[in-house]
């Protein structure tokens, strides 16, 4: 028989034809585990020890114009005035200005985007899709950070028990989150959490700042699986319990101080899943443009109209979202079957899909230092490619954004709602 070719770029060792890859029992599996999570351990010490805590960037003069939409001069000139902030001096001679600052910049301005509290309510957005490896956490963070930039008083919310969006603000889930920190008493309610003080009635005790100015964070740990099964339980024990609006209700609790609100849902049909989409106001799906990603769009749309026939038919008011809108992520646009897959889904779902879509970037996915796009500064490569990275992000979060922003009263132009609606 010929010898396949590509044997020859294979090492000696994997030409083997009585190589094996082990078995697996119960402890060698719980041995894989401890290692995995010691090396993960070490990893994230390294990122985030006490010394190395995440500290955000600072903005120069000409990208705080550029963000806010004024000129240079209108700064400089309210800086010589002494009515804006100066922000630091650094050695070059530049101006840095914090993100507080540029807030408060913004405020003496009168250019704060907040939303009239007499007309506009909070918004909130959930990023789900059943199917996990398609950009939510990063859509969900990309997303969250943007709107504080802008002046958006921000909450985000990690539903997901894996804690991958509370890992991005710079938090281990297992060992700088306490349970209090998160979801879990809230789910459990007032007779299931493990300690009486933990209820206090409120999501607001679940709250904690981030180094963003003006976005804060209910974050997530291995605490919300229990909380999993705490549902279930008061499903089964609770006279009348509507466990599809416990999220709503907690939320409610606390709307009143933000502008929006971000969740970043579990990859899978879970009652935390159920309870975030409940919860929204509008939904963005990322989906990628493979074939597996487009079948699963499919599947996702199938059990959320099963979900929401269900809830419909014990509700007084049908549940209607204000948008639900399909966003192409981890797009190549030289890649043919990219375009094509991208073609279907503007093909089956129509103005569903937003106008721009993420790209696939290296920038965009998190690294070692665990930076997000928005938060690097001084990038060792391509100065090019952080900056189309950013094209996309602003693209795809701009849309967002004034999606959200046809939802309120005070913003609406005469006779325009969102294209997502």
């Amino acid at each position: 028989m010929a010898a396949n070719p590509n044997d020859a770029a294979l090492p000696r060792s994997e030409l083997d034809p009585t190589r094996r890859i082990p078995p697996a029992s119960a402890d060698d599996i719980q041995v894989l585990a401890d290692q995995a999570a010691d090396i993960l351990k070490e990893a994230l010490a390294a990122a985030l020890e006490p010394a190395n805590r995440k500290i955000l960037r600072k903005w120069n003069l000409k990208e705080v114009a550029e963000l806010l939409g004024v000129s240079r001069k209108t700064l400089e000139r309210g800086i010589d005035d002494g009515k804006l902030p100066d922000g630091e001096r650094v050695a070059t001679g530049r101006r840095l200005f914090t993100l507080e600052e540029v807030h408060r910049i913004q405020g003496i301005l009168g250019l704060l985007p907040t939303r009239d509290p007499a007309t506009d309510r909070p918004i909130v957005v959930a990023v789900a899709n059943f199917k996990g490896g398609v950009a939510k956490t990063s859509t969900s963070i990309h997303l969250g950070q943007y709107l504080a930039l802008r002046g958006y008083r921000t909450l985000m919310i990690d539903a997901d028990a894996q804690g991958s969006l509370t890992t991005l603000f710079g938090l281990r889930p297992d060992a700088d989150v306490d349970g209090r920190h998160t979801l879990s008493p809230w789910l459990r309610g007032p007779d299931l959490v493990d300690d009486p003080a933990d209820w206090t009635g409120t999501l607001a005790t679940a709250i904690q700042p981030t180094y963003w100015h003006g976005l804060d964070l209910i974050a997530a740990n291995l605490q919300l699986y229990g909380a999993e099964f705490a549902i279930s339980a008061r499903r089964a024990n609770e006279q009348n319990f509507r466990f599809w609006t416990v999220l709503k209700d907690g939320i409610q609790t606390v709307s009143a101080n933000y502008d929006v609100i971000v969740i970043d849902t579990p990859p899978s049909l879970s009652f935390l899943t159920t309870n975030a989409i409940y919860a929204a106001d509008g939904i963005i799906m990322p989906v990628p443009p493979a074939m597996m990603d487009f079948a699963s769009s499919v599947s996702f749309f199938q059990l959320l109209s099963e979900l929401l026939a269900s809830t419909n038919q014990v509700e007084a008011t049908p549940k209607r979202f204000d948008f639900l809108g399909l966003l192409v992520s981890k797009f190549e646009p030289k890649n043919g079957a990219h375009i094509a897959i991208h073609d279907w889904l503007r093909a089956a779902f129509a103005k569903r899909v937003l106008v721009n879509t993420m790209g696939m970037s290296t920038v965009v996915r998190v690294g070692a230092d665990i930076k997000t796009a928005y938060e690097i500064d001084r990038y060792d490569g391509d100065r090019r490619t952080l900056a189309r990275a950013i094209e996309y992000l602003n693209g795809v979060n701009g849309e967002i954004e004034a999606v959200i922003r046809a939802q309120w009263p005070s913003k609406q132009a005469p006779g325009r709602r969102g294209v997502l609606a």
